[in-house]
């Protein structure tokens, strides 16, 4: 395939995923509304599950059983429990499962990860679940707007890194 085909394609998917495509420059919709944020997201989300499928689909009869129905909701007893992620368990494959059904991709992230899932003590179900990540050392729009160069960020991170 040619570059120029190449180009063409991605320039023709992100039109039809909503971005607006200005000059080299990717912008996201005018629209910045939640149903919007979805639709601009639905093809990756889409392409995941579908990567995942194979993988997850067998896990499924253990998983849905720990999302709870709404007669098992009791809101006046709701006590929520933190349960770390552990490798290799079955909760890494609930928290997976989980992010493949959000309307927004998840990243895998980089560095050190922490993951958790809320377990409501009541009715031993899934409320949610959240991870912890390292921040990202060196993100050039992030230094602008705090106002770092390169020599700020190596000294102000300097102690934190040490830790």
């Amino acid at each position: 395939m040619e570059e120029s085909e190449l180009l063409e394609l991605i320039i023709t998917s992100l039109e039809q995923q909503g971005f607006r495509i200005e000059g080299s420059r990717i912008l996201p919709p005018a629209d910045s509304s939640k149903e919007t944020l979805r639709q601009l997201h639905e093809v990756a989300v889409k392409s995941r599950l579908y990567k995942a499928q194979k993988g997850l689909q067998q896990y499924e009869p253990k998983l849905i059983p720990r999302f709870a129905s709404g007669w098992e909701v009791r809101p006046g007893k709701i006590k929520p429990r933190l349960v770390e992620v552990k490798r290799r368990s079955q909760d890494e494959i609930l928290f997976r499962y989980v992010c493949l059904h959000w309307s927004i991709p998840v990243s895998s992230g980089y560095g050190r990860r922490l993951r958790f899932l809320v377990i409501d003590e009541q009715n031993d179900k899934l409320m949610g679940l959240f991870g912890l990540g390292d921040p990202v050392f060196s993100l050039a729009p992030n230094d602008k707007w705090v106002g770092w160069n390169k020599e700020d960020r190596r000294v102000r991170l300097q102690h934190v890194l040490r830790m």
